[in-house]
């Protein structure tokens, strides 16, 4: 029965069943003869593997740093930071009790989300003395238009001409997609202070009230309070915030900062080559400037969070 098996088998598959048995069995004896020479060569390749990661691993290193160093340039941004802080204009900010706060909101397709929960609740703040700067990141008659609808003067509407150039790999561009416009917006304010949010997101109604409050009572040049995040896909919250501010646990939507630090500390459309996403790389050059900050634990805002993963790349 096991030669007729093998014949049907052989005329099947193209290949003598026995002829290729023997052969695989002699290299297993083969194999287990040789065992112990081969085992010293391949520890040694094994070894050289990975002394070769880790010696490229410490380039990497290095190379970042040495480019962080390059794009942070932290001996001028203290040096324009003092230069803030001897204006005359520096010295009334925190004398005025009841400053013009700039509202930034840099936009690009959420239209209801940016009408119905951010403009909405920066409009019903218990804090009256603001305006709200939008820029589009590219053309948006839609946005445009409704806007325009809600017929109030506090809100300027703005767009640039072509949006952003972003990376094509999605986690580098989630860093710093929106970048252009947020600078934008910070620098067309005209307030005193300045309170960034994001367009699908909504301040709590005491949120400029009590930033400014907490800003002029420390003399603090950016003021900052916690948040809830809610991830819009899995229904998860979390609570943003940490003393100082650490990675993942700040947003500068939880935040409140002088004007006057707009024209010189922008968000950087290269953060992604450091791997950073661009609130953490701005408030770490904030941080390592010597930027003067005071925090409270309370909560001053909502994120929507979708994760880069599930977002739409176009």
């Amino acid at each position: 029965m096991g030669k007729i098996r093998d014949a049907i088998v052989n005329q099947l598959v193209g290949v003598n069943v026995r002829t290729t048995t023997a052969a695989f069995h002699e290299y297993l004896e083969y194999e287990e003869l040789h065992r112990g020479e081969w085992r010293a060569p391949l520890e040694h390749m094994k070894a050289a593997t990975q002394e070769e990661f880790e010696y490229l691993r410490r380039r990497m290193v290095a190379q970042t740093e040495v480019l962080r160093r390059q794009l942070d340039d932290l001996e001028c941004l203290r040096s324009e930071l003092a230069q803030i802080r001897r204006t005359p204009q520096y010295a009334m900010v925190f004398q005025d009790p009841e400053p013009l706060v700039s509202v930034r909101i840099a936009s690009y397709s959420k239209t209801e989300e940016l009408i119905d929960v951010a403009l909405a609740s920066v409009l019903a703040q218990t804090y009256e003395r603001f305006e709200i700067v939008v820029v589009n990141d590219g053309p948006n008659e839609r946005t445009r238009r409704a806007i325009a609808a809600l017929g109030d003067s506090r809100i300027s509407f703005h767009e640039l001409e072509q949006r952003g150039s972003y990376p094509e790999d999605s986690r580098s561009r989630w860093m710093v997609a929106g970048t252009p416009a947020a600078n934008r917006a910070a620098r067309l304010s005209t307030g005193s202070w300045i309170a960034p949010l994001d367009d699908d997101d909504e301040f709590t109604p005491d949120h400029i009230e009590k930033l400014v409050s907490l800003a002029r009572s420390e003399h603090a040049e950016l003021a900052y309070g916690a948040l809830v995040q809610k991830n819009l896909v899995t229904g998860d919250q979390v609570r943003i915030w940490s003393e100082p501010p650490m990675i993942s646990q700040f947003s500068f939507q939880g935040a409140l900062y002088l004007r006057q630090l707009a024209d010189v500390f922008e968000y950087s459309i290269d953060a992604w080559l450091l791997d950073e996403p661009g609130d953490w790389n701005l408030i770490r050059r904030m941080t390592q400037a010597g930027v003067s900050m005071a925090a409270t634990s309370d909560v001053v805002a909502t994120m929507h969070m979708i994760p880069y993963t599930h977002k739409d790349q176009t």
